[in-house]
């Protein structure tokens, strides 16, 4: 009886769970239907009024819209049994996007888990509400979008702020990348693995950053404490930290001793490559400051440059020239090695040098410089007040307006005396010669902002260690090794030959043989071919200000529609 008792049990219960099964496809067309229509309201709600005009709540409301109607509103990411692999798959690509130097918690990673499992059904519970699944689903549609947009585009739209970065931007198309992500079954790699930067200096950046990482979470490097300079043939406390310090960040093998010795000195001066700093060997103020920055900041300081990345269109590739702001420097690359490096100086903290990419297209032998009207009312017109002799001395020519009509005038026949900024409207030219700001050689590539690089009769400052002295032109170190790189396969490509051109010339233009892509560009974290992290001060304060733009954007996600809204929400993933 007990038996027949148990097998009757064991039968009842088999046929419950059949029913449950046979109701549960009978009903999935109308739960289906269910969740469609709470999905095309919740969408309806994205929307507020903003000056008698109804406009999505944000930029990634309008793509998750046409999403949704171009399926008919059919759920993405869950059944009336709760979420599929695909949104699992999402949860774990946002797990992962710290190594892309993303917070996994800007995404609302916990409580679009605790969601996930608020809405399982599980084999014999209840199906969800529709309107929970339907905001579930909603909610990792704009998840994935948001996440898309900040590993293919950036989290910040560098237009909005004062950055000075005038590139290209890339494009997506992020429906269509949600729709062949979800068709394939491969979300988390179509997040992880397809959107990033594909340029190597990218990934040795994200390479660094999780060995910084573990640093930090190994308690990060001990401090150095102030004092006088510690160099080879020292023994103290103070060099026991210093060994610790350098040590802790890999420069140093192993600190065994209190002794500064040859092999301290040497790690020493790895240290000082990578920061920017004069190898010297000594541990002086500056190296103790960039020492004693916790690893926490050189974390940030890569992701805010993995930013940066992020708002270039393709890889930087091929034969280039390109200036790095921070570094002060300029590199010829070929075949993604620098086959040509020097100094530069770039333009005042007022005087900045703007970020673009363009092509070297010409040279110019022995120039003009045509002084631009700011620098001549505000820099030239105050000179010539204390000196009467200034323009004849300086071989600068005025003129009584600009155009080739313009009219040359006698500088001794104007009054400059009483003159102020406001009230000058004259053309000044200088002439060629050892005077001459822009020296010999001008590398021509137009742009909007009339910036180019050019020699410079100022070798001097090309000693100091921050170059920040032009009006935002730049200067450039080896101007003749330069130019005859560029002319390679010209006549006056040839040393020899080059310097009797310049001799020669006046203001005279050789084409070069290939154009060359310049990029100037601002990176304050990097990695080099040897596979040494660089680290460099923010000269303009660009990662001062795109920190600042992150934290003040709640990392929301920015996308261009049509019609154009730039809209900032404050909780951009909550559906």
């Amino acid at each position: 009886m007990i038996l027949i008792r148990r097998a009757g049990i064991s039968l009842l219960i088999g046929l419950a769970w059949f029913s449950t099964m046979v109701g549960g496809c009978s009903n999935s067309g109308d739960a289906d239907r269910a969740i469609r229509s709470a999905l095309s309201k919740q969408l309806d709600r994205g929307v507020r009024l903003f000056r008698r005009a109804t406009i999505d709540i944000d930029d990634i409301q309008p793509v998750a819209r046409k999403f949704y109607q171009d399926r008919k509103f059919q759920p993405a990411w869950v059944t009336s049994r709760g979420p599929t692999d695909d949104a699992r798959q999402l949860i774990q690509a946002i797990e992962d996007a710290p190594r892309e130097g993303l917070d996994p918690k800007a995404y609302g990673w916990d409580s679009i888990q605790a969601g996930m499992k608020d809405v399982e059904a599980g084999l014999i519970g209840p199906a969800a509400d529709a309107r929970r699944l339907a905001a579930l689903d909603l909610r990792l549609t704009r998840t994935f979008l948001g996440l898309a947009a900040h590993l293919a585009l950036g989290q910040v739209n560098p237009r909005q702020i004062p950055a000075d970065w005038h590139v290209d931007r890339p494009k997506l198309d992020l429906a269509g990348t949600l729709n062949e992500a979800l068709q394939r079954h491969r979300v988390r790699d179509a997040l992880l693995e397809d959107l990033p930067p594909k340029d190597e200096r990218y990934g040795r950046l994200r390479d660094v950053l999780g060995r910084y990482r573990e640093i930090a979470k190994n308690g990060g490097w001990p401090s150095v404490p102030p004092g006088a300079s510690l160099r080879k043939g020292q023994r103290s406390e103070r060099v026991k930290a210093l060994q610790a310090r350098l040590a802790a960040s890999g420069d140093l093998g192993s600190a065994s001793s209190a002794a500064f010795d040859a092999a301290t000195e040497a790690a020493v001066r790895r240290f000082q490559l990578r920061h920017g700093l004069e190898p010297t060997g000594v541990a002086g103020d500056g190296e103790l400051k960039a020492m004693n920055v916790p690893v926490e900041r050189r974390i940030n300081q890569i992701e805010l440059n993995m930013e940066r990345w992020r708002w270039r269109p393709a890889p930087i590739e091929g034969r280039y020239v390109v200036v790095n702001i921070p570094d002060f420097s300029l590199q010829v690359i070929e075949d993604e090695r620098p086959v040509l490096a020097m100094k530069v100086v770039v333009g005042k903290q007022f005087t900045k040098t703007p970020l673009f990419s363009d092509e070297i297209t010409y040279l110019v032998l022995n120039p003009f410089w045509n002084i631009t009207q700011s620098i001549a009312a505000n820099e030239m017109l105050p000179m010539a007040q204390k000196e009467d002799d200034y323009f004849e001395r300086n071989a600068i020519r005025v003129f009584d307006g600009p155009g080739p009509d313009a009219k040359e005038l006698d500088p001794r026949d104007v009054r400059w005396g009483s003159m102020s900024p406001e009230e000058f409207k004259y053309s000044l030219r200088q002439e060629p010669g050892p005077g001459n700001p822009l020296g010999r050689i001008k590398f021509m590539c137009p742009n909007q902002f009339d910036v180019y690089l050019h020699d410079t009769s100022a070798e001097h400052l090309f000693n100091a260690q921050e170059r920040d002295f032009s009006h935002g032109c730049i200067r450039v170190e080896k101007p003749l090794e330069l130019a005859e790189y560029l002319l390679n396969g010209k006549p006056d490509g040839d040393h020899e030959q080059l310097l009797a051109a310049i001799a020669a010339s006046r203001d005279s233009s050789i084409k070069l043989p290939k154009s060359i892509p310049v990029h100037i560009v601002y990176w304050t974290a990097w990695v080099d071919d040897q596979g040494q992290a660089q680290f460099r001060d923010d000269v303009y304060e660009v990662d001062r200000v795109l920190d600042r733009a992150l934290g003040r954007a709640g990392n929301t996600a920015w996308i261009e529609v049509e019609p154009r809204h730039t809209v900032w929400p404050q909780t951009p993933f909550k559906s």
